[in-house]
């Protein structure tokens, strides 16, 4: 039998380590200790951090003649554009209230009624740093990202670490959600998309400054976003409709990025 190449036993091995956190750990925590919500969250901020545990563990496997000290250095040691990332909010939280606008007029709604204001918003803005962000991207971004694009090119690589990312997240979709029936199935195909149209805008802005950061703060501006609305699936459905729209509007820019990082 073929061994499988390192690259794809850290995937899976990041699938089992978070589908393991979030269904074994989880599922004994809700229903034999019948666990209070904030240990439930504190699961899924447990489980966000295995990419980076899985990738700590297979480093000398992935990565022979690197430290951790050494990656850590490689994916921050960019000069970071504070510039691009005043674009980045705004594209991301443009987007979230185009969303809510949209929705407001098919639902024939005011505006404001689309929206609500965390009851502690900067509690809010430190729980959503740990519970994603902060985890997540040393694997994603940091290691996966390159190794795919080296290995598939730009396009098909984040195709591929789109999808992977997606799916990575499938028991949250049905232990996070309240969605059943024809509405799971939209909620669970709107994920698809936005992810993956979020791992197109990632890598694009990386082209222009690779620097983990751009990464981070991109995941950390939607899923920040996401916590000034509270409704129903049709919001998801529209807004992966507009991520899919704004990736491909700066997919050009991928080709131009990378042409001044030759220059």
């Amino acid at each position: 039998m073929k061994k499988i190449n390192v690259m794809w036993q850290y995937v899976i091995n990041s699938y089992l380590a978070f589908w393991a956190i979030i269904l074994v750990l989880g599922g004994l925590a809700a229903m034999v200790f019948n666990a209070p919500p904030a240990v439930m969250t504190g699961v899924t901020i447990l489980g966000s951090w295995s990419p980076p545990i899985v990738l700590l563990l297979m480093l000398k496997q992935l990565k022979p003649n690197m430290t951790i000290a050494d990656f850590y250095k490689g994916v921050f040691q960019a000069r970071l554009n504070l510039r691009l990332l005043l674009v980045i909010a705004v594209i991301v939280f443009g987007i979230f209230l185009a969303t809510a606008l949209l929705l407001s007029v098919v639902e024939n709604t005011t505006f404001m009624a689309q929206l609500t204001i965390p009851a502690a918003l900067g509690g809010a803005m430190l729980l959503t740093v740990f519970q994603g962000p902060s985890g997540e991207e040393s694997g994603w971004r940091g290691y996966l990202r390159p190794e795919l694009e080296s290995r598939y090119g730009f396009i098909n690589g984040n195709l591929i670490l789109g999808l992977i990312w997606a799916f990575w997240h499938t028991p949250l979709w049905f232990v996070a959600s309240d969605f059943a029936g024809l509405e799971s199935l939209i909620y669970i195909l709107a994920n698809i998309f936005v992810l993956t149209a979020l791992t197109f805008i990632m890598a694009i802005f990386m082209k222009r400054c690779d620097h983990l950061f751009i990464a981070f703060f991109i995941h950390f501006c939607f899923n920040l976003s996401l916590r000034f609305f509270e409704g129903n699936v049709l919001f998801f459905a529209i807004l992966s409709v507009l991520f899919v729209v704004a990736a491909l509007v700066l997919l050009p820019f991928s080709k131009r990025f990378h042409r001044n990082e030759e220059n």
